[in-house]
């Protein structure tokens, strides 16, 4: 009797392992199956949204050329200003301001965009 009791408690705990098993290789499965399946959401949502952003993106691209032009003449502009012995003093001469109002309507002013980015003073000069 001893026998056939530890067969029949081995066979129920064998029984129990496998059916533990099983559940756990069925609970991964459908766990990676979903990271799938985000995974893919993910990516056709990031294709098509890279679609959309790609004629801004190119219009963006043409305006960047374009500013770089007008921005290097006016870094060249304030290099020379910068590098001029008697920039300590705090005023601002019509160079100064110059320099200002052209940055300010460079920056306004670059085709492929819509809003104006610095707002001009109605004068012209600085304060």
């Amino acid at each position: 009797m001893i026998f056939n009791l530890r067969i029949y408690l081995i066979s129920i705990a064998v029984m129990i392992a496998i059916a533990i098993g099983y559940g756990e290789i069925r609970y991964l499965n459908g766990w990676y199956a979903h990271s799938a399946k985000v995974k893919a959401d993910y990516a056709l949502k990031k294709q098509k949204a890279e679609i959309k952003l790609a004629p801004t993106e190119a219009k963006a691209a043409t305006a960047n050329a374009k500013g770089k032009v007008i921005y290097q003449t006016i870094y060249r502009d304030v290099v020379r200003y910068v590098q001029d012995p008697n920039r300590t003093v705090c005023r601002f001469d019509d160079d100064a301001v110059s320099m200002r109002q052209r940055a300010i309507d460079a920056a306004n002013n670059i085709a492929g965009f819509d809003d104006t980015s610095v707002q001009t003073e109605p004068s012209g000069k600085g304060q």
